[in-house]
């Protein structure tokens, strides 16, 4: 019998009802005890007597063959979902953490409701301590009991019910009549009826062979699966594979053997699934995998279902939908399609695959999957992708991508047309781009493929990604990506359905220009001396970021950080991503501090997001927008504008690029103004490859806040008064970057070098990472000037050099407006970072050899190009938001005037004494 208590019972009712209270509590120790295996155990804590029940010394751990330890009456005031929530205490910590293997400290305790199958529940780990939500449990009637099973070295104190409470969908989901439904027959996922048979004419292709034969090896090879309804299974990709693969092949060539095992093992599978209330480890990718299998098999094998099964898949699979972060219905408050896990495979695959499939027997999960697709996402990434590349960087945006390109393609081979905007399809060039010589990537975000990686000489990869976005784009470039990545052999299902081998696949990047500017949204530059993927390779990759507009998650405060790899990387980041939202994450690695960037420190400056060190850079934000009418008028997420990004002549293979970003909005009211100018020259030689320019100009609202110009770098660098020298290494090559800061003058500035343990030293504040990655014990290079003043200038010139090959000879002089500059046989006139050329000016052009002359930062407009001489006279135009023009000359007098000249040449030149017969004009 169970005992009741009248002071319990109806707070429990008041708790229930009342919603929005706090959850009702029941002590375990009024329930039904098991005195054979439970004893009282008393705690002592602020003055006052705590008690709860634990397990006796003698009695095992676990789920063993005896009674409950102890059994509980709970009443509900209606049937439904409820969530329960357990309190409990280690009754020996040291002991406990002696016991521990794992480094995780998980106690699972066993519970029954009603006559339910025992579950299993984590009721302490390290993560949550000792209060832990169990998870939904949906009460059949009004009265339940509760058996719990105890687990060793815990003192189990109290077992709270509340209601569960969906996720409430906004009232435009509620309203919404979704544009696009999917069609009246069956296959919908990946395939209808008439591209059907364009699949299975492909499986002929030799290129399709292997795949398919593990496709047809999996679905004939009965899989084992030991049923058994009353016991509770954890995930099993293995048993999902097998399932996808007899479903395939089914699909394909109407085997109903194999249909009725998918049939038969998805929905036994289904029934005894169960993930408890883990939390930990990104669950929700698993949960999803499972729905989403489950839907491929209610889709593909549509004809086989009976009527029950139908019920059986779909009741579990929104049982399931309803554990994962975004919530069923999937408007979980902090989760969003735009960013975050919910911006992963929840919707844009696991939900949305299930509402299609189930679309006949259910339309709602369609309405409310179209609508966060459709109205949400799409809209958004139609504002974003005008810059092709992804706000969460190299890793998290390359995985994130993946499975928008999953909602892209559902729709499109669905329907037969496109639902988001063309510009997804250039977004893959990011990764392009990003590429270096040594299979890695420029540093963008957070970066988990460095946290993961075995050894430094991993190649980064994402072929799922590029599988999907050469199928939706046709782009052969993408598909050599794909290959050279080592295509997709664990999944051949996939590549099967999406491979069209008539596209073959194009390796060669030399087409491509070698640089790009990556657009407004996310202002960008990458600028490269060639397309080589040798590790011996003495290319140069470049890249400055700048302007725009920040997404917040895993996107770095680093707006105007620059990076250089050379034989390695020269400057770049020291960040490690090792655990999101970790003190040195949030103040370290995803801070300005660690990029190459400039810090201006307020002391006043308020901290935000859990950060607890003022490192002086750009803000640091973890909100992000949701809608393109909030990133538009919310000044929070601005970062500023590109003023200019040009290259040229050669629009391949130019000589020179050019970037100029106004960046006072990514910082704090601390700035008055800021904008950063960096122009990047391909000297093609061999011995000094590549020479960049950075003009940096800050005014501060206070003269006294610091202003320090920084650069990172994983080796030590050499350091003088009058310059540094950093240097790089891989596979016997060595590459030196000779880094000369020419304002403020050597006698007008100091710096200090932070290395190893303490190179994530920030405002006496000490962060370190325990990894054997450089980026943990790099160096960072700090410039200020001796005396405070509101407006502070740096102009700095790098030298990225071969070996132990010396610097080539560099010419400097400051002009009004502009700062000139000789280096090689390049002449070049660079307008000061916060402004651009209105007035006329002249240029003497040495006569020992023919130079390249070039001019960046000219007001838009016609400019007239003459020499004293007269035999130069034209008119060249300068584009808005290019602002650049050059010119090859050999000795003379050049003129730049801001008109158009009467009957001159409209930038066209004839060859003539002391002038080549090119010009470039943006």
């Amino acid at each position: 019998m169970f005992k009741k208590f009248v002071g319990i019972i109806p707070f429990v009712f008041y708790g229930l009802l009342a919603i929005g209270q706090h959850p009702s509590e029941i002590f375990l120790q009024q329930g039904k005890i098991n005195k054979n295996a439970v004893v009282l155990h008393k705690t002592m804590g602020g003055g006052l007597v705590k008690q709860g029940l634990t397990l006796k010394e003698s009695v095992a751990d676990g789920y063993p063959d005896r009674r409950a330890d102890v059994e509980l009456e709970l009443e509900v005031p209606e049937t439904g979902w409820y969530v329960l929530e357990a309190e409990t205490m280690p009754r020996n910590s040291e002991q406990l953490k002696q016991e521990d293997t794992t480094g995780v400290l998980t106690r699972i305790a066993h519970f029954q409701l009603g006559v339910e199958r025992i579950t299993k529940r984590i009721v302490y780990d390290s993560y949550k301590g000792g209060k832990q939500e169990l998870g939904k449990f949906e009460f059949g009637k009004k009265k339940e009991k509760l058996k719990i099973w105890l687990p060793r070295n815990l003192v189990f104190y109290t077992i709270s019910v509340k209601p569960y409470i969906p996720p409430a969908p906004p009232k435009e989901a509620e309203a919404y009549v979704p544009r696009i439904l999917p069609p009246a027959a069956h296959p919908r996922l990946w395939v209808n009826t008439e591209t059907l048979p364009v699949i299975r004419q492909r499986l002929q292709d030799t290129a399709h062979q292997g795949a398919w034969l593990k496709v047809k090896q999996a679905a004939l090879q009965t899989f084992a699966f030991a049923y058994d309804p009353q016991q509770e299974i954890r995930y099993n990709e293995k048993l999902e594979q097998a399932v996808e693969s007899k479903a395939f092949y089914y699909l394909l060539e109407k085997d109903r053997a194999a249909g009725n095992e998918a049939v038969k093992l998805m929905t036994q599978y289904l029934s005894v699934l169960e993930f408890g209330n883990i939390t930990y480890g990104d669950i929700s990718r698993e949960m999803g995998r499972a729905i989403y299998t489950a839907a491929l098999v209610y889709d593909w094998c549509y004809e086989l279902l009976s009527t029950a099964e139908k019920t059986l898949l779909r009741r579990n699979m929104q049982r399931l939908a309803r554990d994962m972060e975004i919530g069923w219905p999937p408007f979980f408050g902090v989760e969003s399609i735009i960013n975050g896990h919910g911006n992963e495979a929840q919707i844009c695959r696991d939900l949305l695959a299930m509402s299609i499939a189930v679309y006949d027997e259910d339309p709602l999960p369609y309405k409310y999957t179209a609508y966060t697709v459709l109205e949400q996402l799409v809209p958004m990434r139609k504002f974003e992708y005008q810059s092709p590349r992804h706000n969460q960087g190299i890793d998290y945006g390359g995985y994130r991508f993946g499975w928008e390109m999953h909602a892209a393609l559902l729709f499109y081979r669905m329907t037969g047309f496109p639902v988001f905007d063309d510009n997804i399809k250039n977004l893959p060039y990011y990764w392009l781009y990003m590429r270096t010589p040594d299979g890695k990537m420029l540093r963008d975000g957070d970066m988990f493929s460095v946290k993961y990686a075995q050894s430094d000489s991993f190649y980064w990869k994402n072929p799922q990604t590029m599988l999907l976005c050469y199928a939706y784009s046709g782009n052969a470039l993408f598909k050599g990506q794909f290959l050279r990545q080592g295509g997709l052999p664990d999944n051949p299902v996939l590549f099967l359905l999406l491979d069209d081998p008539a596209l073959k696949p194009d390796f060669d990047l030399n087409r491509l220009p070698r640089t790009i500017d990556f657009g407004p949204v996310l202002g960008s530059m990458v600028a490269r001396t060639g397309w080589e993927e040798q590790k011996e390779s003495g290319n140069v990759v470049a890249e400055i970021k700048g302007g725009g507009f920040h997404f917040g998650n895993h996107q770095h405060a680093d707006a105007g950080a620059i990076q250089i790899y050379h034989h390695g990387m020269q400057v770049g980041d020291l960040g490690l991503y090792l655990s999101y939202g970790s003190p040195y994450d949030f103040n370290f690695n995803k801070r300005s501090v660690a990029h190459s960037m400039l810090l201006v420190r307020d002391p006043a400056e308020p901290l935000l997001f859990r950060t607890k060190t003022n490192d002086g850079g750009t803000r640091f934000s973890q909100r992000f927008p949701r809608t393109v009418a909030e990133v538009l008028n919310d000044s929070w997420f601005h970062t500023g504008f590109v003023r200019s990004c040009d290259y040229g002549p050669n629009p391949v293979a130019p000589a020179y690029s050019y970037f100029n970003a106004d960046l006072t909005a990514a910082y704090t009211s601390k700035l008055e103004q800021y904008s950063r100018s960096f122009l990047f020259l391909d000297m093609k030689r061999p011995d000094v490859p590549a020479v960049i320019i950075l003009l940096d100009e800050v005014t501060s609202a206070d003269p006294a806040f610091k202003k320090t110009w920084q650069i990172n770098t994983l080796s030590r660098p050499q350091v003088s008064v009058n310059r540094f020298i950093l240097n790089s290494s891989l596979k016997g090559k060595t590459g030196t970057t000779y880094v000369n800061m020419l304002v403020p003058a050597a006698r007008n500035r100091k710096y200090e070098v932070l290395s190893g343990d303490s190179s994530a030293f920030v405002a006496g504040d000490l962060y370190s990472a325990r990894s054997a990655w450089p980026e943990a014990k790099g160096s960072r290079i700090l410039v200020s000037p001796l005396k405070d003043a509101k407006k502070t200038a740096f102009v700095t010139v790098f030298q990225m050099a071969e070996e132990t090959q010396a610097e080539l000879p560099l010419q400097f002089n400051e002009k009004k407006g502009y700062y000139l500059f000789q280096v090689g046989n390049k002449l070049v006139a660079l307008a000061r970072p916060g402004s651009l050329l209105q007035e006329a000016f002249t240029l003497e052009v040495p006569g020992d050899q023919e130079y390249e002359v070039i001019v960046a930062g000219l007001q838009e407009g016609f400019w007239n190009l003459s020499g004293v001489d007269g035999k130069l006279d034209f008119n060249a135009t300068v584009l808005k938001n290019k602002h650049t023009l050059s010119v090859k000359m050999k000795g003379g007098r050049l003129v730049l005037k801001p008109q158009r000249v009467y009957k001159a040449p409209e930038g066209v030149l004839k060859n003539s004494a002391g002038l080549s017969d090119g010009l470039g004009q943006k």
